[in-house]
């Protein structure tokens, strides 16, 4: 593959980064003509926070929160329903109500019977107290089976109630939002690698300030020749959809319509090369695990020419040094 040939690669990688790489991966003739929250609910209006922010107390809720994560990643079952007050009551996010903790511990008993290995983890967004005895936690409840890619994210209130010394929930709500938000992407945060002999891909996704975006800088190597870009993942506001666009340093540009087909994700990507080709693909990626998943480029065109389907490629995550 010549230098022109690995620029256009670049564009065609959709499902790590770019819309892009499977040039890259391609090689040979074909490679000529390969082509190249909860979030979305309505912003909140800020609110003035109270002067005295109370930083004992919110210590002290944080460590009765962490509590809770601890009995449920335990899968005690006694201990998550002794989290709440003795008539506390939570709503789960298909609307179902259970209340005081007889009927908590029942519930999260069927729960830990029927769902082993699940962890949580509770993204706190803010604290505050309404009252003396009170506090409001908003944020997102992330649960993951512990060997499994599957990332369940949902948004969660919680007021604490100070009960006979203790912060305890009194009522928990959590419900998910309409359709695919950025969030149900959070999996991808971190660094990956694609290899194959004389080509290697690699990709680095973060969160922006206050996570309304998902920024990734990704880079082509093939055979010592790299080629580097940015991809924005983004939520239309107006239409609630996610997609994606991407920008090659070399001047290629795309971008992708990005869906969920069970535990796929469909990337419709198009782009242009810096030669002004035009470059179509449908790239399937399919977690694996939390550290693996595959990528499969399909039903990829060049100026509209239909080009040969490429083979799935895994994809891995780079661990980072404690």
């Amino acid at each position: 593959m010549n230098r022109k040939q690995t620029r256009i690669a670049v564009l065609c990688y959709g499902c790590l980064a770019t819309v892009a790489v499977w040039l890259a991966f391609s090689g040979g003739e074909s490679a000529r003509s390969a082509p190249p929250a909860r979030d979305g609910e309505p912003v909140a209006a800020p609110v003035v926070a109270a002067p005295d922010d109370r930083p004992t107390d919110k210590e002290s809720v944080q460590k009765a929160l962490d509590g809770f994560v601890a009995a449920f990643r335990s899968g005690d079952a006694k201990a998550v329903a002794g989290s709440w007050t003795t008539e506390g009551e939570y709503t789960d996010d298909e609307g179902t109500t259970y209340r005081g903790r007889a009927a908590l511990e029942k519930a999260y008993t069927e729960f830990f019977t029927k769902n082993k290995g699940y962890s949580l983890e509770v993204e706190v967004d803010s604290v505050r107290f309404p009252s003396k005895e009170t506090a409001v936690v908003e944020g997102h409840f992330k649960l993951r089976k512990a060997k499994g890619a599957e990332l369940i994210v949902s948004k969660c209130s919680l007021l604490y109630a100070r009960e006979d010394g203790s912060w305890r929930i009194a009522i928990a709500r959590e419900w998910a939002s309409d359709g695919l938000t950025l969030r149900d992407l959070e999996w991808l945060i971190g660094t990956w690698e694609a290899k194959r002999p004389g080509v290697t891909v690699s990709t680095k996704y973060e969160w922006t300030a206050n996570k309304a975006f998902i920024r990734c800088t990704f880079s082509v190597t093939r055979d010592g020749d790299t080629h580097t870009g940015t991809q924005m993942i983004v939520r239309d506001p107006a239409t609630g959809e996610l997609q994606q666009w991407t920008f090659e340093d070399s001047g290629g540009i795309g971008s992708a319509d990005i869906t969920r087909d069970g535990k796929k994700w469909i990337i419709t990507a198009r782009g242009t090369a810096p030669d002004g080709r035009t470059l179509t693909a449908t790239n399937i990626m399919t977690p694996i695990d939390a550290d693996t998943f595959m990528f499969h480029s399909v039903e990829r065109t060049v100026n509209g020419e239909e080009q040969p389907d490429l083979p799935p490629v895994k994809v891995t995550r780079v661990k980072t040094k404690p």
